[in-house]
């Protein structure tokens, strides 16, 4: 299978909040995605599929990114996302500021893990609702 940019654009921009992420990885799901890494330092998506991935900007911002890892500011940025009180920028943003470069989700395993500079994970949780 082929990743669809188009698709998975879509998906991502009926998403209303951050409080919406089970039901839009369930939209992964469907088109093919496997895992997708979210690069904060870039404000890029990179998604994969089991052949292929791709690179796309969509409604990422890039954010500066604090040189240590805080697995305190990840876990209440994470709330309050799930919570749906805080934009997906915000979150962006709280995530730069507890020093994590990326996070990757895992569609197949159910998990959302949060890595610092160092590539240690601050932060490995389920997907609620998937």
């Amino acid at each position: 299978m082929t990743l669809d940019f188009q698709a998975i654009e879509r998906a991502v921009k009926e998403e209303k909040n951050a409080g919406g992420f089970a039901e839009l990885m369930k939209k992964f799901q469907k088109l093919g995605v496997i895992r997708y890494e979210y690069l904060v330092e870039e404000g890029v998506y990179r998604y994969f599929d089991q052949k292929s991935s791709i690179d796309l900007k969509m409604n990422g911002v890039a954010k500066p990114v604090d040189p240590k890892g805080d697995s305190t500011g990840i876990k209440q940025a994470v709330r309050q996302a799930q919570s749906g009180v805080i934009t997906f920028e915000q979150f962006c943003e709280l995530a730069g500021k507890a020093g994590i470069l990326y996070w990757s989700t895992d569609l197949n395993k159910k998990m959302v893990s949060y890595f610092d500079r160092e590539n240690q994970i601050q932060l490995q949780e389920p997907i609620p609702g998937l």
